[in-house]
């Protein structure tokens, strides 16, 4: 089993630090850094909430005009949707990575909550939850392309805890292949709930008990204990 790494606890400490100083009103020349745009709105995004941003936070969060932030995108959406994917990239892939390793297993599930906890315990019980799973609670029906990587998200978490869960469960578990796909979501959906819930304790105690009933509900599923 992969063990998490150094580099997924810096990612998250990096992003889940709080940029609400301002940082000026003089904004950067058309040779600004895409990458580092996408970066700082996506904290913008991050702790705001993608309704509640405006250009002019935008602006004002990232260095960048709006000429600037139009150069590289048509609108928020669109900048919003470049966040998205840099999430994936830079935040969900090193924390996931114990579940999505190829021989991982119920260990491997837990490696990835204590790894997200313990981000949570160093920046002093300051949590701003997920970036998806905060825009969840926000998103419009209508909105459907954000909607679309919204639940390829979900998706991915789903898919690497069903393959995690089938792993542990082996050949001849007592969990049918529709038994696993209700445990995966099952997972991803409280997985979601724990860390919008960060963002209301600063009690680290809370989030553990949580976890550790979790994995308990997990192993006795495996064990072919009934609900």
């Amino acid at each position: 089993m992969i063990c998490p790494s150094a580099l997924a606890l810096e990612s998250a400490e990096r992003y889940w630090n709080d940029h609400s100083k301002t940082r000026g009103n003089m904004p950067r020349t058309r040779s600004h850094s895409r990458a580092a745009l996408v970066d700082n709105a996506m904290k913008t995004f991050w702790r705001i909430g993608y309704h509640a941003v405006s250009m002019g936070d935008l602006v004002r969060e990232t260095g960048v005009s709006r000429g600037g932030i139009y150069s590289d995108f048509s609108g928020k959406q669109e900048l919003f949707h470049a966040c998205l994917d840099r999430y994936q990239d830079s935040v969900v892939t090193p924390v996931f990575a114990p579940v999505e390793a190829e021989d991982a297993g119920i260990d491997a599930i837990r490696a990835y909550f204590d790894n997200l906890l313990t981000g949570f315990e160093s920046m002093d019980g300051v949590g701003i939850g997920c970036l998806v799973g905060n825009t969840l609670t926000q998103i419009d029906p209508t909105e459907k392309a954000t909607r679309k990587k919204l639940e390829a998200h979900c998706m991915r978490l789903v898919t690497g805890f069903r393959k995690a869960l089938a792993h542990e469960n082996g050949a001849d578990g007592p969990l049918s292949a529709a038994d696993l796909d209700d445990l995966a979501r099952y997972t991803m959906i409280s997985a979601q709930g724990l860390w919008s819930y960060s963002r209301l304790t600063d009690d680290v105690a809370i989030l553990r008990c949580y976890t550790d009933t979790l994995l308990a509900s997990l192993k006795a599923r495996l064990r072919g204990v009934s609900r």
